[in-house]
Order: structure tokens, then C-alpha cells, then sequence
């Protein structure tokens, strides 16, 4: 939802996307956004992500509303490379982090990286960055605590493909050491395949995929030279329209994965599914409060996988 591309400010999740994503093949015509995991066809575990746009829109961020609407798990926006915009990031983090575990929701973060365009500094540049985003969310992270993700999509760097990609390798490495969790890696398709190198390490790193289309169906785009079907989370759209959203609009996701795999990435057991409403094994219906936590994976309908 990178607000830059949009005329209104720069940092956060990412609106190149759409570019990336949107026309399947030459001549045709580029089909809407989904509103919803239902529009698109998903049955996986729902999550959104949001930032300070998620309060300065025409309602009020309610955590619990979005609960209600089978939400299972939040990443927040916990920090930035700018300072005003770290500084800001910090104030609603700390607030949002609260909201969202009174309600139930799994928490998770990210920090919008803008990496030097330095090629000497690009090692002390990337360690600084990762400590700063790994103080922000207090070190190692608490059980129910997501891990921390990276944001990588901006163009305001003007790093080689090899050094973005070291840059972005020495960042997830020393944010997992400080945070006692493989982080996530968000970016879109193009700048996967335009920016960086297919390295086999940064394909260790759970995948948050950006790409945007109905055209998709239930999963996202294969990014060249990557491993098929690689993305762990999936956000599917940027025009995702939620009671308790604060904003018009909300970026949606789906984990591409079993309640079991969320909860561990959390830091948590199987025990927790019924304290946050999650199904064990694969999801197979739409996820919701009715929905039985407690019900054994054989017992659960099972389905293909499918995730600001």
C-alpha cells in the first residue's frame, strides 16, 4: 500500500502491484480488484495489514469488527528507514498491537525498508536497519507475536541486483538472530524479478507475495526463477472493503498454510486454535467465528493450497 504511487505519501505496503499484476496477457482487459476472500475464491486463513492510512479514513479502526469478519491475523506497520515515518509507525504500532490481541487477532509487523544507494555501506547499512526494526517490536518476540517482515519494493535505492539482494539477506539474517523468528519477506512480482537475484537464501524466507487480480484465481503468479508456488502469505488485493476497516479500502491476505503452521510461527502450540478461533488442518470453508478450532484435521474439509 505504497501511498507515494497514489499521490498522497510514501511508505507501506505496496501499490506497484497492481502494474505487476493486473493484465495477464497482452490485449486483455484488466480485470477488477477483489473486494473480499469470497470474490476472489479463497477459503484460507484471512488476515489484513494496516497502517496509519487505517486512521486517517473516513471510520475508525475496530479490531473486533474485523474479527467478526473471520480476520485471524494483522500485520501492523511497526517501523520505517525515515525517521518521521519510523516515529509515527512506533505510536500507532504500539497502540493497534494492543487493540488487535484484545480482540483475539494474531500480531504481526512490518518495517518499509528504503536501503542505501551506498554499494560500500551496503552491509553496515543493512545491520543498522535490522536493529532498528528489531528493537521497535522489543527483540524477541513474545509468544502470539508473528514474525517481523521486511518490506522491500521501493525504487528510491540505487543498488545493483546483487547488492539489493545482499542488502536484504543481511537484514532477514540479523532480524531473525535479535527476534528468535525467521521473518517474513514481503515484495511484488516485477521487482522480485527486476531487483533481485533468485538466490537460493532469500528463498528460505517465508514469502509474503503482493499481487493484485481476479484474473488469479486462488493463487498467485509464478515469479521467475522462484520455487512454484512459493508465497506463504498472499495479499490478493488493495480494495478490500471491511466493516471496522477505518479506511475505504484494506489490503487482504490469506496464509497459505494450516492453522497448526500459523500458530507455530507464533510461537504457539495446536492448544491455541480455540483461543484464537483458527481451524486446525487446512482450511476448506470460509473461516469464521462459528467455525470449530477445537475440530480434529481429519475432521476438517480439506482444500488445494490457495496469502499488504
Amino acid at each position: 500500500m505504497k501511498k507515494a504511487l497514489l499521490g498522497i505519501g510514501a511508505g507501506g505496503l505496496c501499490a506497484a502491484v497492481a502494474v505487476a499484476g493486473m493484465q495477464p496477457v497482452i490485449g486483455a482487459k484488466p480485470k477488477p480488484k477483489a473486494t473480499s476472500w469470497a470474490h476472489q475464491g479463497l477459503k484460507d486463513i484471512r488476515g489484513v495489514d494496516v497502517s496509519r492510512w487505517q486512521h486517517v479514513g473516513p471510520g475508525t479502526l475496530d479490531f473486533r469488527k474485523l474479527q467478526k469478519r473471520g480476520v485471524r491475523f494483522v500485520v501492523i506497520k511497526s517501523g520505517d528507514t525515515y525517521g518521521s515515518a519510523h516515529a509515527e509507525a512506533g505510536y500507532w504500532y504500539a497502540r493497534d498491537k494492543v487493540a488487535a490481541r484484545k480482540a483475539g487477532l494474531l500480531v504481526g509487523a512490518y518495517y518499509y525498508a528504503v536501503p542505501t544507494s551506498n554499494k560500500r555501506r551496503v552491509v553496515a547499512d543493512a545491520k543498522a536497519q535490522a536493529r532498528k526494526a528489531a528493537a521497535r517490536v522489543g527483540g524477541r518476540l513474545p509468544a502470539g507475536h508473528l514474525p517481523l517482515a521486511l518490506d522491500l519494493e521501493t525504487e528510491s535505492t540505487r543498488l545493483g541486483r546483487g547488492d539489493l539482494t545482499r542488502w536484504a539477506l543481511t537484514w532477514l539474517r540479523i532480524v531473525e538472530k535479535r527476534t528468535g523468528r525467521t521473518p517474513w519477506f514481503y515484495s511484488y512480482t516485477r521487482y522480485m524479478e527486476r531487483r533481485l537475484l533468485a538466490h537460493e537464501r532469500l528463498h528460505s524466507y517465508p514469502l509474503w507475495h503482493a499481487n493484485w487480480g481476479l484474473f488469479l484465481k486462488d493463487r498467485p503468479m509464478q515469479i521467475r526463477g522462484w520455487p512454484a508456488d512459493h508465497a506463504r502469505i498472499w495479499q490478493f488485493t488493495d480494495s478490500g472493503r471491511l466493516p471496522g476497516s477505518g479506511s475505504r479500502v484494506l489490503d487482504l491476505n490469506v496464509y497459505r498454510g494450516t492453522g497448526e503452521e500459523l500458530l507455530a510461527e507464533a510461537g504457539l502450540g495446536p492448544e491455541a486454535a480455540q483461543r484464537y478461533d483458527l481451524p486446525l488442518g487446512r482450511p476448506g470453508v470460509d473461516p469464521s467465528p462459528s467455525a470449530s478450532p477445537s475440530a480434529s484435521p481429519s475432521a476438517s474439509p480439506s482444500a488445494s493450497p490457495s496469502s499488504s
